[in-house]
């Protein structure tokens, strides 16, 4: 029989495996599209500094600049990172007390933001979309104030950005910070959420037991179906040519919506030993993914 001191120490041992990051790492390829076709070659593992960690949410800041969220310094909380691809640096941009996650540059401005997690003194864990200047001038601020549910989100412009706000069921909203209102894109929704070439939002909604792809045009308030997702998949991401890239296993699949009725296999990673890729970011001519056991 356990005594009390024993209990807690059990309990303690227990929340902190519990609140372990898994272990993922990011690859580089090299990417060429034109209208009709995907080209990736040259895999390169990007995250051998720390390769047991969480490495994950990988977002180009530019094509030679890319920012991911790990926990190289601390097991248990997150940071984000800038790894230099050209000069092979790596740079910590934040030193906080706070999870952080899902970096991503804002337009037209030098800036990233960020979805922090912190314990408040209820004990409660709000999730807040802040900000901080690229220079690492001062330490930020939180961009919307009265939202502390924000589990993912995407800029469409500097002044609107989409969030994904945690709850039963997922809501999916379009924040306007001009006028400081929220309008309701749709609910049930996955955690991916891509802006395309032409400014329309793309996001997955779970509907019975399939995840399908959706385009919504932010002046219209409309949306359509894109495609299925792929079967047990909630990442993609839209190429530079208008194509879709998802991954299913250790194979990358491309989707174009003008032409494809099924998603088709690209590159198969299985001999990196890759089983399972989640995350996609592309850039101009390169492609980050995060891969899991």
């Amino acid at each position: 029989m356990l005594c009390l001191s024993q209990f807690l120490w059990f309990m303690l041992m227990l929340g902190n495996l519990l609140a372990q990051l898994p272990s993922t790492n990011i690859y580089l390829l090299d990417l060429q599209s034109n209208e009709q076709k995907v080209l990736l070659k040259n895999p390169k593992y990007l995250t051998a500094f720390h390769p047991e960690g969480y490495n994950n949410q990988p977002a180009f800041l530019n094509n030679d600049q890319l920012l991911i969220s790990s926990n190289y310094e601390s097991s248990s909380l997150t940071d984000i990172l800038k790894l230099n691809l050209s000069e092979h640096t790596i740079t910590r941009l934040t030193r906080t007390e706070a999870g952080e996650y899902s970096p991503t540059p804002v337009p037209g401005q030098d800036k990233y933001s960020i979805i922090k997690q912190s314990t408040a003194e209820d004990g409660t864990t709000p999730q807040v979309l802040w900000s901080y200047p690229l220079d690492s001038s001062d330490s930020g601020e939180q961009v919307i104030p009265e939202i502390d549910n924000i589990g993912y989100h995407s800029w469409i412009n500097k002044d609107k950005v989409v969030l994904f706000l945690v709850g039963e069921p997922s809501e999916l909203v379009l924040y306007d910070l001009r006028s400081n209102t929220v309008t309701n894109i749709a609910y049930n929704v996955g955690r991916c959420l891509k802006v395309d070439r032409k400014g329309n939002l793309l996001y997955t909604q779970n509907i019975a037991d399939q995840a399908i792809i959706r385009s919504y045009d932010i002046y219209l308030g409309r949306s359509r179906k894109v495609a299925d997702a792929l079967p047990g998949q909630p990442d993609f991401d839209v190429l530079p040519n208008g194509h879709l890239i998802s991954g299913q296993g250790s194979q990358l699949m491309t989707y174009n919506p003008l032409s494809d009725a099924v998603w088709q296999p690209n590159i198969d990673l299985k001999d990196l030993d890759i089983r399972q890729i989640s995350r996609i970011s592309s850039s101009f001519d390169k492609l980050a993914i995060v891969t899991s056991e």
